[in-house]
């Protein structure tokens, strides 16, 4: 992968792949966190975001993906829940997953944050609240919401910033990052729409790179290899 160029591969956790065989591939600390989560849903969603991400990691960095040395640094707490890091300096990562859906985002670019979100479980009106700012407006807020987290994805400070201090570009508009609580950021961020599918939504925004190229991949065939070996 080229210098500015970033992959999102997508996969669909409870529908196609196999979490078990996944899990072979996890860290002791993955594997904690994998099995503190009680719905069968929670955990796969879990195991494939992260034997994905080691799956695509080791093969770009020529690492056996049980080798990663993948760090979830959290700076609030001495949990491993954090932003993901890798261990080579130029790469970056991010994942999301919501629904049936998980997005891993992977490349040699700035800082990454990948969001994506199921419309139908966010259309409240409660959430409206908390996600758009004075002057923002519109039916669809769940795009709001998706390009907002993931510029707080790509800075690491998720959800500890108020999704009202992110202004972002209304949803029929060209995703772009218009305001913020740090004013270095609107000209540091690229936003790019993702497609993941009817029922959802997806961004992708990178630090400090503003002429990131991004390609979608399916990720079925990937993953169902990477089971079956595990």
């Amino acid at each position: 992968m080229a210098p500015g160029q970033c992959q999102v591969w997508w996969a669909r956790p409870l529908t196609a792949a196999d979490p078990d065989g996944l899990a072979a591939l996890l860290d002791p600390l993955e594997q904690g966190r994998r099995a503190a989560y009680r719905r069968d849903a929670d955990r796969a969603r879990f195991t494939v975001a992260a034997g994905l991400l080691r799956v695509l990691s080791g093969a770009h960095l020529g690492i056996a993906p049980t080798r990663v040395a993948i760090t979830r640094w959290c700076p609030d707490c001495d949990r491993p829940h954090g932003r993901p890091a890798l261990p080579v300096a130029g790469w970056e990562c991010s994942v999301s997953h919501s629904g049936d859906r998980v997005a891993v985002a992977i490349g040699r670019t700035g800082p990454l944050g990948v969001d994506v979100e199921e419309a139908s479980a966010r259309e409240n009106a409660g959430l409206r609240e908390i996600v758009l700012a004075a002057d923002e407006r519109g039916d669809d807020f769940v795009t709001y919401w998706v390009r907002k987290e993931a510029v707080l994805k790509a800075t690491g400070e998720g959800l500890r910033v108020a999704l009202t201090e992110v202004v972002v570009t209304a949803p029929d508009a060209p995703p772009a990052l218009l305001g913020a609580h740090r004013a270095d950021l609107p000209a540091r961020t690229t936003l790019r729409s993702l497609t993941p599918g009817d029922g959802y939504r997806a961004c992708l925004a990178a630090l400090d790179t503003p002429s990131v190229t991004v390609t979608e991949l399916d990720a079925t065939a990937l993953l169902a290899e990477a089971a079956s070996a595990g």
